[in-house]
């Protein structure tokens, strides 16, 4: 999308611009891939491509404003190191590893400190701001190169995302609803999504015995933020980040000078567009059963 380079042009529809660029590039759908063997824990490696959401740390390695390795980031991770991974601690797809019983953390790929036993029992190939592949060029060439088991998540309900209420709220103080208007587009993509991985599993299935299952997190995140979630526990902010106003704070806009919430396990959100880690598990609990599923198949 480009951005007007009038300068009459008000200054916050020049951060709106640019924040509506940023979000489709950070919440374009992430492909995981589980490889599965004979081994005990029937899953040898988890290997997962996508954007900021599951990205834990490679754009610390390349040149980008999308990065995150520095503080506040980072706060409830392990020893409270800002690891590039877009909120207070962990990620979904660490709460998978771990569960899968491969490791405690998904790590990068570009970090240039991996081992060879990090490299095959999974990494993240994700980065944030990547952008958005074709769908089915990009499961296509996976199938290929051999993966067997593939689970394809689909977008949140991005009309209530901090930010885009911020944007798009006649009064971004004190109406703080969803924007449906952005919410039913995330809806339709995952129903278009849905529909294309049918037909693939379909086509797959007969010539690669391929299982490609959807992945759904709009419900979950939806449930958290209008207090509909078995596994709420206590949002008490869910249309605010931790970090800063939380209203429009996100990668370098979140800093070390940024104001914090004390608990962060209050909120959905733990900058204007990114979730906590409290929310990511919850995510990762109401999405257990798809991996299981795709784990035994």
């Amino acid at each position: 999308m480009a951005i007007s380079s009038d300068a009459h042009r008000p200054l916050h529809q020049f951060y709106y611009y640019y924040f509506i660029f940023m979000i489709y590039c950070l919440l374009c759908f992430t492909v995981t891939m589980i490889g599965a063997s004979n081994n005990r824990n029937k899953v040898s490696a988890l290997y997962v491509f996508g954007d900021s959401t599951v990205d834990p740390g490679n754009n610390n390695y390349i040149r980008t404003a999308f990065k995150s390795n520095f503080e506040p980031y980072g706060r409830d991770f392990a020893n409270q190191v800002p690891t590039g991974r877009f909120t207070n601690g962990k990620l979904g797809t660490d709460f998978i590893v771990s569960y899968l019983g491969l490791k405690e953390f998904l790590p990068p790929y570009l970090d240039p400190n991996l081992t060879n036993q990090e490299l095959i029992t999974g990494v993240s190939f994700a980065s944030a701001g990547s952008g958005y592949d074709p769908l089915t060029p990009t499961l296509s060439e996976l199938l290929r190169e051999g993966a067997r088991k593939l689970g394809v998540v689909g977008l949140p309900p991005m009309g209530c995302l901090p930010i885009m209420i911020t944007f798009n709220s006649n009064n971004a103080l004190l109406e703080r609803g969803c924007v449906d208007m952005f919410s039913s587009v995330a809806r339709n993509h995952n129903l278009i999504l849905q529909n294309q991985l049918n037909f693939m599993q379909l086509n797959s299935s007969m010539s690669t015995g391929a299982k490609i299952y959807y992945v759904d997190i709009y419900e979950p995140l939806s449930n958290m933020i209008h207090g509909l979630d078995d596994n709420n526990g206590g949002f008490d902010e869910v249309d605010s980040g931790c970090c800063g106003s939380g209203y429009i704070e996100a990668a370098f806009l979140c800093n070390r000078a940024s104001h914090l919430c004390s608990d962060a396990s209050k909120y959905v959100f733990w900058d204007s567009i990114h979730p906590t880690e409290k929310a990511y598990y919850n995510m990762y609990l109401a999405s257990r059963h798809v991996i299981d599923i795709l784990v035994n198949a």
